[in-house]
């Protein structure tokens, strides 16, 4: 009886987790922008201002397969990432939702404490041009 009820409870909670990751991934995209290597940048749910801090998503669209420092090889990259505003420069912490390669294959999925490489040239160099269209927000 109970390993029918966790079983149960499992595939609730998968499916709420299932729910929320096809709603961002339908969320109102802008395009802010190209890196130099031709890497699509967007933004999406741009939050308010708040002590200087400001968080929205942050959508990566690699032009080649790219091996980043947390392992895999992305095509696609998705984090909820928080911005200094007042520095211009984003939080070195990332959430990331999800990336996926070029099959479409959820490669990570994971919370983090600390990254100071995200966004960072060696993941794309896309921080500064999101982070110019994230503080640049009026509301």
């Amino acid at each position: 009886m109970k390993k029918g009820l966790l079983s149960l409870i499992g595939i609730v909670l998968a499916s709420v987790v299932l729910a929320s990751l096809v709603a961002l991934a339908a969320a109102d995209w802008r395009q802010v922008g190209e890196t130099e290597a031709g890497h699509k940048v967007s933004v999406s749910s741009v939050g308010p201002l708040k002590n200087n801090l400001r968080t929205a998503l942050v959508k990566v669209e690699f032009k080649e397969p790219t091996r980043l420092p947390q392992g895999g090889t992305f095509v696609e990259l998705r984090a909820r990432v928080r911005f200094n505003c007042g520095s211009g420069v984003a939080v070195p912490s990332a959430e990331w939702l999800y990336a996926r390669d070029r099959n479409g294959k959820l490669v990570v999925s994971k919370k983090t404490r600390r990254d100071d490489e995200f966004g960072q040239p060696s993941e794309g160099g896309f921080i500064e041009m999101a982070s110019k269209y994230v503080c640049g927000q009026s509301r």
